[in-house]
């Protein structure tokens, strides 16, 4: 029998949304799983060999030879030998012996030595910067006279002249670039000139200047926050004499507040005594900035060394070792401020040596270590709630049982569970680092220099320094000492000649790593393939360089040719794209399905090619389709193992990188069931061009995509589908030369099609703007071909904007939800006739529910303006190549649209940034919280803000995608703050009291909502990080002295009321004693905390000399009176009763139910003396808005007002009679 009592219970207990595989019970169901591995970090340092010398050579003479070498090249260019006879291989540009020359040469240039004689000899400098010029202006003419003669050169010569062409391209840059640009960027670091120990200085700098460019290209995957940290290991006596020197600077000050400092924070300083003969001293440098934009962070970083003058000084001091370890991530455990920055430290009074860390990944065991380090160590510093900072301390621990620094960090990251990513620099281990890596989802590259080795998270993080790695491999399981082991450990050590020396590696149970030459690799990719150049984002520099990646695509592919007397082009792939066993296959007709595949982008360019190959070989009847790989690996192949099903089948899969495991597999699968296999793929000799039997290779081999959100191999992989098919259509005789002749000018149009929908990009932009934040909801539709353009454009849509996105065929969307009134792309450029009619009409459908319809047509076509928003007009393009346009407008207005939401944020960002400076200048001047909230100045700032806020909302400016909740709550916020709302109510709206330091945190917690959900980072996938509330934890509540502790006898200070808090505090300045008290309970006021009738006061408590007196609310319970003002205004009393003339304080508190936390449940009456000798200044402040009351009462008698009038008056009568009383008092003594 059905058991729906077990049923609920699965569905109440293992049922999980957006949890990790390992956070739940086994046999759990997870919706939308999260992977905690996969994090966006990078992690980079450098180790300088000690022992290795640099070479040095006369750099003079290096240039003289690389200026003859570059006349030699003039003189072989393009127009001077297309006409003459010889080898086009070895005379053009001189040949490829000389341009290695030349090569070669340029890279010295980055050797230390050559570095510091070009740095210090500015006719060097300008010497290499005009062969760098003459180098460009080459290189432009040269593209030039290719592109005039395309097509009519053989395609081996096409092929040398690009090849030629790209390699100048690759010196120039390392002249211009990686050798004078560098050294311009460290000089900037050297900002404080000395000629003391200058070479050291100019390589030491350079160094921290590789490590800089590095992580500032690492930053692409995670940018909230960075830290650098530069570890010294000085002689004694080089470390007495930097100390001397800084106190002859007057530079003591600084240098003790930096040394005292409790955690890493920015401008940190370490010192530690490491033996009688050494020293050990740390400069940290961090930046956190939630909301910002790539290279901001490493800008600020670079300033703060360059006018760092302690920094600066020790710099002129030999050094026995130097290292370096830097950092960039968004955040996933602690809140993204600058203590919470890699890299971490053991940060206790009591510890073995300096140990630095970064982590990439997560400790998903981090609580539980620190409760077992926090009872062995004492408390950890609160300010950092990173789960890094347990990594120091674990290794410290093992430290602290004599174990030595290597077996230390050994058993330490044994401890740690998760997916990691470790780097460790230490005095404990001078001139180390080590680098621990398990699981997956996080890499660890060793790259090997000439000079030093450069670790790094990513393989664009060294290429500038070298193209020579080893990668660690942390996720693989090895037969270890005791059985299977996982996650390897690497030791490098600068005090070697470098290379294999000074590496060593161990699995983490100990079992070491055998370190050959076999286990280095090597990467073509240059830094000159991954510079963002002048662009602000990586996504908008590759969309840029899409149709010169769709130019690379197309070269060397075909050429003129006569055929029947007329000189037209014609295809030629070759052998290794489409072999002679497939090109058989197709004349004897014995494939009759041909499949492309692909996973994500790939698998929509494969819908876009199938559709094309379609069009090409339909007189065939050729069945043309095209899956995901998964979906055809899993549900289109029979299950016999040895079946030949595929035997008539063509399978053409396209990848980007050639690794795409799902793509991969499926080629295995189908080769074994007998498929023919293509290949479309960016990267040469990747994976999958080793698994089929043609490969179809897309631009030059090097367009390396940055962005997460890819777009340049979209287009490339589009035109190399187009070109295969021609090739097919050639060999089975599907189309005649003539209309191939005629694919192939349309081909090679396309780019400068595509370059006149960029030049649209103002007007994209703006369109972006007016309509990206007005809807929550958007779609995009395309119908045919331009359904690939629709799936396209909801990819990187929901890529670059974080939203759910539909891509449905334009005639299906009325049927659908139009109820949701969305934002939606029309891609409708290509259509032909009979289609765009039906696509108009429904334009006008879409338009009637009120939807904003934006969209793309040919040129000329005018009939959609009455129905669109915006209309934008792109080349004619036929309807197979339609995809193309309509899919760039599609990124590009995606990538504004990021930017316009993300724009929001930043104003979020910005206020909150104002209000943490705010704060913090109060701080500095001790003005309480309190105070703060009740300064003009700070309100002024609320509603200033507010002012704008509403603005934006009004113009609907502010994404939908913001959150109706955080938008409301904000409102509220700002209505609080400024005083516009009673605070007695902030706990019925917020859940938590009114008292300013909960105010405040509530609006950081909000605005870190609102800016979280808002944030667009463009070229990186946004890790969600904890809630940001910097600003508020640096002041605190100060509610001290004789007032505040008698209510705090009996109630919670937040029951005070925020602008008694101030009251009070001046008020007891003024009292002498308190002699007894009376406590009342208040009773039926209205729901509105407002007295009526029924209203009552009830004596719960005497003390005192209040025992004695008799009060008239125990015979008569009426709220009356003075009594009943102070319930309704909420005001704090001082003066003296009306019967017996005592002097009394009243204080009203409020209920602390949060259902009723607006009323006044109690009041508290205190009998009290004052105090007779009271300075001026101390009346005005206990007086408050009483003293301007006075002072404009005694003015009304004209008399120009002293505040010293004020001592004319006794201080009973100041606190005991009414405002005029004492100004007529004051009016008859002067």
């Amino acid at each position: 029998m059905f058991d729906w009592n077990k049923t609920l219970d699965f569905f109440k207990n293992h049922i999980f949304l957006g949890k990790s595989l390992k956070s739940v019970p086994e046999g759990s169901l997870i919706l939308f799983p999260y992977d905690p591995n996969h994090l966006s970090c990078g992690l980079t340092g450098l180790l300088a060999f000690k022992k290795k010398q640099s070479r040095t050579f006369a750099v003079e003479a290096l240039i003289e030879e690389m200026e003859t070498i570059c006349k030699n090249i003039v003189q072989q260019k393009f127009s001077n030998i297309i006409d003459q006879s010889g080898e086009f291989d070895k005379d053009y540009l001189g040949g490829n012996k000389r341009i290695q020359a030349l090569w070669n040469a340029a890279r010295q240039f980055k050797r230390k030595s050559a570095f510091a004689t070009i740095f210090q000899h500015e006719n060097l400098y300008k010497s290499l910067k005009k062969m760098g010029n003459e180098l460009e202006t080459l290189v432009a003419g040269e593209i030039q006279s290719y592109e005039k003669e395309k097509g009519r050169i053989s395609k081996e010569y096409s092929r040398i002249i690009s090849q030629s062409i790209e390699d100048i391209k690759d010196v120039n840059w390392c002249i211009q670039k990686e050798t004078l640009r560098n050294i311009d960027s460290v000089r900037d670091l050297m900002n404080i000139q000395t000629s003391k120990n200058i070479n050291e200085r100019i390589d030491l700098f350079k160094q921290i200047n590789t490590v800089l460019n590095s992580i500032d290209r690492l930053e692409v995957r995670g940018r909230d926050s960075a830290g650098i940290s530069l570890l010294f290991i000085l002689s004694q006596d080089q470390f007495k004499a930097f100390e001397s020197e800084i106190a002859n600077q007057g530079l003591n000050d600084v240098y003790d507040i930096r040394k005292k400092q409790a955690v890493l924070e920015n401008g940190n300083i370490r010192i530690f005594q490491q033996s009688d003969t050494k020293k050990t001293i740390t400069f940290t440098y961090k930046v956190a900035a939630e909301i910002g934009s790539l290279g901001d962070n490493i800008r600020f970083i670079r300033n703060q060394i360059s006018k760092d003058s302690l920094f600066q000084t020790i710099t002129g001091y030999p050094n026995d070792f130097f290292t370096v370890s830097a950092h960039t991530r968004w955040a996933s455990v602690g809140e993204i401020n600058v203590c919470n920055c890699h890299p971490a430290g053991n940060d206790i009074k009591s510890k073995s040596g300096i140990i630095h860390v970064c982590l990439n990944g997560d400790i998903d065991n981090y609580l539980l270590l620190k409760k077992d380090i926090e009872s062995e160590f004492g408390p950890l510093s609160k300010m950092v709630t990173t789960d890094t900072q347990i990594i120091p301390m674990q290794i410290e621990k093992y430290l602290c049982q004599n174990e030595s620094i290597e077996e230390a960090i050994r058993k330490a990251v044994n401890d740690f569970d998760g997916s990691h990513a470790i780097s460790i620099h230490t005095d404990l281990a001078p001139g180390k680092m080590f680098l621990a890596q398990k699981g997956s989802g996080q890499t660890i590259f060793i790259g090997i220099g000439a000079e030093h080795y450069i670790p790094t998270s990513e393989v664009y993080g060294f290429v500038e320094e070298t193209s020579s790695y080893i990668k660690m491999d942390g996720e693989k399981q090895v037969q270890g000492k005791d059985g299977l082991t996982q996650g390897q450990l690497f030791e490098l050590n600068q005090n070697t000649l470098g290379g294999l020396e000074g590496i060593r590696g161990c699995y983490y149970d100990g079992t070491s790593i055998e370190i050959t030459d076999t286990i280095i690799q090597s990467t073509n990719i240059t830094s000159r393939d991954i510079d963002r150049q002048t662009f602000p984002h990586y996504f908008l520099k590759e969309i840029s360089e899409s149709p010169f990646s769709v130019e690379k695509t197309i070269e060397h592919r075909w050429a003129y040719q006569s055929i029947d007397g007329e000189e037209m082009p014609v295809i030629q792939l070759g052998q290794k794209t489409i072999p002679q066993i497939i090109q058989k296959a197709f004349e004897n007709k014995r494939i009759h399905n041909i499949s492309f595949i692909g996973q994500g982008t790939a698998g929509v360019a494969a819908l876009a090619c199938a559709n094309i190959l379609q069009y090409y070989l339909s007189p065939c009847l050729m069945n043309v389709s095209a899956y995901k790989s998964s979906e055809f690996s899993g549900f289109m192949l029979e299950e016999e193992e040895n079946s030949n099903e595929l035997s008539h089948t063509l399978v053409v899969a396209i990848s980007q990188s050639g690794t795409t495991a799902d793509t991969n597999r499926t080629i295995d699968m189908v080769k074994a069931k007998g498929a023919y296999t293509l290949a479309i793929v960016n990267r040469r000799d990747s994976d999958i061009t080793f698994k089929v039997d043609g490969v179809m290779y897309t631009s030059s081999g090097r367009d390396i995509e940055m962005s997460v959100a890819s777009t340049k191999a979209f287009y490339s992989q589009i035109v190399a589908g187009a070109l295969i098919g021609l090739e097919l259509a050639k060999i089975s005789r599907a189309r005649s030369y003539q209309f191939i002749a005629n694919e192939i000018r349309t081909l090679t149009q396309i780019s400068d099609c595509m370059r006149e929908v960029l030049s649209q990009s103002k007007a994209i932009e703006q369109s972006a703007k007016d309509v990206a934040t007005t809807r929550n909801h958007w779609a995009v539709v395309g119908s045919g071909p331009n359904k690939a353009a629709a799936d396209e454009i909801r990819i990187k849509l929901s890529e670059l904007c974080y939203k759910i996105i539909s891509s449905d065929y334009v005639e299906d969307k009325k049927h659908i939800d139009l109820s949701s009134e969305p934002l939606i792309i029309i891609c409708a450029a290509g259509c032909k006739e009979s289609v765009l009619s039906d696509i108009i009409k429904d334009t006008a459908i879409f338009k009637a529910h009120k939807a904003i319809p934006l969209v793309v047509v040919d040129k000329g076509e005018k009939r959609f303006e009455t129905y669109a928003r915006t209309v934008f007009h792109v080349p004619k393009l036929p309807q197979h190549f339609s995809p193309i346009l309509n899919t760039l407008f599609g990124h590009l207005w995606g990538y504004y649209a990021a930017l316009a939401i993300n724009e929001n944020s930043r104003f979020l960002f910005d206020f909150k940034e104002e209000v943490t400076r705010y704060i913090e200048d109060c701080s500095a001047k001790n003005i309480d919280i309190y105070e703060i909230l009740l300064e003009k100045s700070f309100r002024e700032m609320i509603a200033n803000f507010y002012n704008e806020f509403r603005l934006k909302k009004r113009e609907h400016s502010i994404p939908l995608i913001m959150g109706l909740e955080v938008a409301s709550d904000i409102t509220l916020l700002m209505k609080y703050l400024t005083g516009r709302l009673p605070v007695r109510d902030f706990e019925l709206d917020f859940g938590v009291k009114g008292t300013p330091k909960k105010m405040l945190e509530t609006l950081y917690e909000c605005l870190g909502k609102a800016i979280n959900n808002m944030a667009r980072p463009i070229d990186a996938i946004k890790h969600q990080a904890k809630t940001v509330t910097v600003g508020t934890s640096r002041i605190s509540e100060k509610m001290e002295g004789l007032l505040f502790e008698i209510v705090q006898k009996r109630f919670s200070l937040d029951q005070l009321i925020n602008k008694n808090v101030i009251v009070l505090k001046n008020l007891q300045n003024v009292v002498e004693n308190i002699e007894g008290s009376v406590l009342y309970k208040v009773g039926g006021l209205n729901v509105l905390g407002e007295p009526t009738e029924d209203s009552y006061l009830e004596v719960i408590e005497k003390q005192g000399s209040s025992q004695e007196i008799d009060s008239r609310f125990e015979s008569d319970k009426k709220l009356k009176g003075i009594k009943r003002i102070i319930v309704r205004q909420g005001n704090v009393f001082i003066g003296k009763g009306r019967a017996d003339r005592r002097k009394i304080l009243i204080i009203p508190i409020i209920s602390a139910s949060p259902n009723t936390s607006h009323m006044i449940e109690n009041i508290l009456l205190l009998n009290i003396s004052l105090k007779q000798d009271v300075d001026l200044e101390t009346k005005i402040r206990a007086l408050g808005e009483k003293c301007e009351h006075i002072k404009n009462i005694v003015q009304e008698s004209n008399v120009i007002w002293q505040n010293d009038f004020l001592d004319l008056l006794p201080v009973e009568d100041l606190f005991g009679q009414s405002a005029e009383k004492i100004a007529e008092s004051i009016v008859g003594k002067i």
